[in-house]
């Protein structure tokens, strides 16, 4: 047999059965271009949900100068990574809960070099994503979920009907945790998660957003004679069911598109903290004098002091720990330093009654503030906003 044939059943037999997973894509040196026309011919299986799932990262290539390089961090994880061109198929075992085996899990990586944006493409279950990629980017350096806020969830909406008017909000999942800016109208006092079906699904969200105080984690749309999609808050877009599959799968990576032009506005502010040290000669010693460049989220309304409380509260309840801060009682002021105690990072916080000023205490990845940020936004205020330091 020759190389050549013994390479033509090679790639058939993995062409078929891809490590587990079900997403026929045959092992080649693949560009990006054509790797997503691969994807947009695949012929699914109507029990293959095609997902994407997005992750900002602070590497620009897989492997470089910077420590950890993206694909140290991911083969400490646990990781087998097989280069195929741009693309890079990734290998993890994960506990298949409904089975209760271990179980692999085959992810098609694409890192974007412009936007340090990370793709997953698969057809795994949800929980496949979390045990592997998602683990990584809950605790490791460099790499976090494009969090779907409220405000992007709503920017995706419009882009969706106006594309077609036709389509509507067929199911959502949404919390309340009793906060000050998502405080309902009926009983602002008590957590609730909500998980809604039906063709009035959008309206039934802006009612209990009203009267319950809660934000959207999940929601589907269903788009006439197109496909259903899901969108989940921590940057996964799901093919539930395509009607006419090409146009199905390139309407998902358009939403994918937009969404990240969205959340990459956020992340160019929280980039641009910084954390150095500039050295100052004297006649007899050089003393190095610590320049902070900091970032600023600025609250959706005004606080009152006990809402202060309610924000060390999630803080805790995020894996934040908050050092010798002060809080001025009858007054709206709070500062202290934090621990991330999942991305193993200090910064420094100073919050007035309008806005919170952060400050790196030493130099820090943007994801773990890129975290912080999701956790104010998820966890305490969704109408936040991020600004520069003027």
């Amino acid at each position: 047999m020759t190389r050549v044939q013994y390479s033509k059943i090679l790639n058939l037999s993995i062409l078929i059965k891809a490590e587990g997973n079900s997403l026929k894509i045959g092992f080649d040196a693949y560009t990006f271009e054509n790797f997503i026309e691969t994807i947009v011919s695949l012929d699914l299986e109507p029990y293959e949900r095609l997902k994407v799932a997005s992750f900002m990262t602070y590497f620009d290539q897989w492997k470089g100068d910077k420590i950890p390089n993206l694909e140290d961090l991911l083969l400490r994880r646990g990781f087998r990574i097989e280069k195929m061109g741009e693309i890079n198929r990734l290998s993890c075992n994960y506990f298949d809960t409904e089975k209760k085996e271990n179980k692999l899990a085959t992810l098609y990586a694409y890192l974007n070099p412009e936007t340090k944006l990370l793709l997953c493409f698969t057809d795994e279950k949800t929980e496949a994503i979390d045990q592997t990629i998602g683990n990584s980017a809950n605790t490791s350096p460099g790499i976090y979920y494009m969090f779907i806020s409220s405000r992007v969830f709503d920017d995706i909406r419009e882009r969706i009907v106006n594309v077609s008017p036709g389509a509507r909000c067929i199911y959502f999942t949404a919390k309340h945790i009793p906060q000050f800016a998502k405080r309902g109208e009926t009983r602002p006092d008590i957590r609730r998660t909500i998980t809604y079906s039906g063709d009035d699904a959008l309206q039934t969200l802006e009612e209990v957003r009203r009267y319950y105080g809660v934000s959207p984690r999940v929601m589907r749309y269903r788009i006439p004679s197109i496909g259903d999609y899901e969108i989940k808050n921590t940057g996964y877009f799901t093919l539930i069911k395509a009607e006419t599959p090409a146009p199905a799968k390139k309407f998902l990576l358009s939403l994918v598109d937009f969404a990240s032009v969205q959340v990459l506005r956020s992340r160019q502010i929280i980039e641009k903290s910084d954390f150095k040290l500039i050295p100052l000669k004297t006649e007899r010693k050089v003393f190095e004098i610590p320049k902070l460049i900091p970032w600023v989220i600025r609250f959706g309304k005004p606080l009152s002091f006990e809402d202060a409380g309610s924000l060390v509260e999630s803080m805790a309840a995020n894996g934040y720990t908050i050092f010798n801060h002060v809080m001025a009682k009858g007054s709206v002021r709070l500062n202290g330093m934090v621990l991330d105690e999942k991305k193993n990072s200090l910064f420094t916080i100073d919050v007035d009654s309008e806005h919170m000023i952060v400050a790196p205490k030493e130099k820090i990845s943007f994801d773990a503030f890129l975290r912080f940020f999701a956790m104010i936004l998820d966890d305490f205020d969704p109408a936040a906003v991020v600004e520069e330091v003027q």
